[in-house]
């Protein structure tokens, strides 16, 4: 990390400070920390976070949850138990979340700032290639967002 704070912050932008010190934790083996934003955002956090394949696994693993309790589990013991089951389950996946959220993202930016120096050598190139990989990006969340209100008025 030392020798690359600078593409670490430059991946990280507006909340470096935040990050590079769960950076420096994360390299001391203090994997899990907890991150209140991926607590109360969760998949809409890892779409601002650019982190597209793990926002689809969450999408992905809440619908077949969901059709697990409706189709399944309500037929084997009712509505009040599946109602209880949904709401613990619900509170522990987004404690899980939470907790996994800043590892998930450190992961990547190593990844990101690993892959721009064994491809580029020249400092701006790899610096050019962090930020275009790293930050945040409102873009999809919009997209989401726009699809649930055309949604919501055509029903």
């Amino acid at each position: 990390m030392k020798n690359n704070i600078e593409l670490y912050e430059t991946f990280f932008q507006e909340r470096k400070d935040y990050y590079i010190n769960k950076l420096s934790k994360f390299e001391n083996n203090e994997k899990l920390t907890f991150n209140y934003a991926t607590l109360i955002f969760g998949f809409f956090w890892f779409l601002y976070r650019k982190m597209y394949w793990e926002a689809i696994f969450i999408y992905s693993f809440i619908l077949i949850e969901t059709l697990f309790e409706k189709y399944y589990l309500l037929r084997i013991i009712g509505e009040d138990k599946t109602n209880a089951f949904s709401i613990i389950f619900t509170i522990t996946f987004l404690i899980c979340i939470g907790f996994s959220g800043n590892y998930l993202y450190l992961r990547k930016a190593n990844r990101i700032v690993n892959k721009a120096t064994d491809k580029y050598k020249e400092t701006d190139q790899q610096t050019k290639f962090v930020l275009k990989k790293g930050g945040t990006s409102f873009v999809f969340i919009g997209i989401i967002l726009a699809l649930i209100v055309i949604i919501f008025i055509l029903q």
